[in-house]
């Protein structure tokens, strides 16, 4: 099984807060998304424009697909989901193929 990195980009919904939606994001991710097999970790970013994008990274294919299945009809993702514009969510899967890290003690 492959690594699996998620990529979900979004603008939220009409009336949400960043702080709402910053705050909502924080208990889905410790309450339903920290738990569930194969995650590995998550980022959460906005462009200039309010554009949200979140990476995921999964430990296989099987492992993302399993989340989204209990993420539709979990309770304690539905706040989250309210934050969004769903007519904007758009997420794509993609395999690791390559992976680099920086060390902390590099130096040239």
């Amino acid at each position: 099984m492959a690594k699996t990195i998620e990529i979900v980009t979004f603008r939220l919904a009409e009336g949400v807060t960043e702080e709402a939606f910053i705050a909502e994001t924080k208990t889905m991710e410790r309450e339903f998304l920290g738990k569930l097999q194969g995650f590995i970790d998550r980022d959460t970013g906005k462009s200039a424009d309010g554009g949200w994008i979140v990476v995921l990274h999964w430990a296989s294919a099987e492992d993302a697909q399993a989340s989204m299945n209990k993420f539709v009809d979990a309770p304690g993702t539905k706040a989250f989901t309210a934050c969004l514009d769903m007519s904007t969510f758009q997420m794509v899967r993609y395999t690791l193929e390559d992976f680099y890290k920086l060390e902390a003690n590099v130096s040239v």
